[in-house]
């Protein structure tokens, strides 16, 4: 993990030209990295980064912390903690969104023309939902309330949505009931993703999630495993499946060849995505 000192980044960010005229969505996104890598950021030197008043700051700040992108704090913004977001869908959808972005359309290119396709509710395999229409899978089971909600809009993909507890943290249904349908039906091939991989095996911190994505896993032919470098060696308390149980892992390409040349020994198929 690369560190930045206080003293390297404040040189790095005068070195850089303002960035002034870009059009709201863009600058905004701009905002959202800049405050990412600088941790912890004041009003006045983002406005003047920007080429804005002070105010179209505080409104850009309010719109992104409503949208779980940055923590508003007073006279500036908050980077989002890897802690923050475990704990919320919204903020975990902002996580690495180049990084899950690249591996969703990766792997949306496994998806064969008329397949029955299962879909766990990570934020990963969500991001999929936008190569959905492309890949023309005859139906798709999932559990994610966002996911039934993009392919209901979907004439052609049938849509098998799981109910049972639904969980706010997760915005999918969870648990015994979610599991039960699970063990009634079968799929030719199912996405999965987790919040760590570590000793060969995938974890989640949740025991209701890790017993959901194992009978996600179970109940079909082909597996695919989505997993950006970061969740290596991350921590996860329960087990959810090992990685040789897969049929296919999609990577992106920051992994480290000392991860790689494991998962080929564990004999799994390895997809690279690059972010474009």
């Amino acid at each position: 993990m690369n560190v930045v000192t206080i003293e390297e980044f404040c040189v790095e960010a005068s070195a850089q030209p303002a960035r002034i005229g870009l059009p709201p969505e863009t600058r905004r996104d701009e905002v959202t990295q800049y405050v990412a890598k600088a941790q912890d950021v004041k009003v006045e030197e983002l406005a003047e980064r920007f080429g804005v008043s002070a105010m179209t700051i505080h409104r850009d700040l309010e719109l992104l912390s409503r949208d779980g992108r940055l923590e508003r704090v007073r006279g500036g913004a908050r980077a989002i903690t890897s802690r923050m977001a475990e704990r919320d869908v919204r903020l975990r959808r902002h996580m690495n969104a180049a990084a899950k972005d690249a591996l969703a359309r990766a792997a949306a290119a496994l998806i064969p023309a008329g397949a029955v396709v299962g879909l766990d509710d990570s934020t990963t395999v969500g991001a999929m939902g936008a190569y959905l229409a492309g890949r023309r899978p005859s139906t798709v089971i999932t559990h994610s309330l966002p996911l039934m909600n993009i392919v209901a809009c979907q004439p052609d993909i049938a849509l098998v949505g799981l109910g049972g507890q639904y969980y706010t943290e997760t915005d999918s249904f969870l648990g015994s009931v979610v599991v039960e349908q699970l063990h009634r039906i079968t799929a030719d091939v199912v996405f999965v993703s987790t919040t760590a991989v570590k000793n060969d095996a995938l974890f989640h911190p949740d025991a209701e999630a890790a017993l959901t994505k194992r009978a996600m896993i179970a109940m079909a032919a082909r597996k695919v495993l989505l997993v950006d470098s970061s969740k290596f060696e991350s921590t996860g308390l329960y087990h959810v499946m090992d990685v040789e149980g897969f049929d296919d892992v999609v990577i992106d390409d920051a992994l480290p060849e000392h991860h790689r040349a494991r998962l080929r020994e564990l004999g799994v198929t390895i997809h690279v995505a690059t972010a474009q």
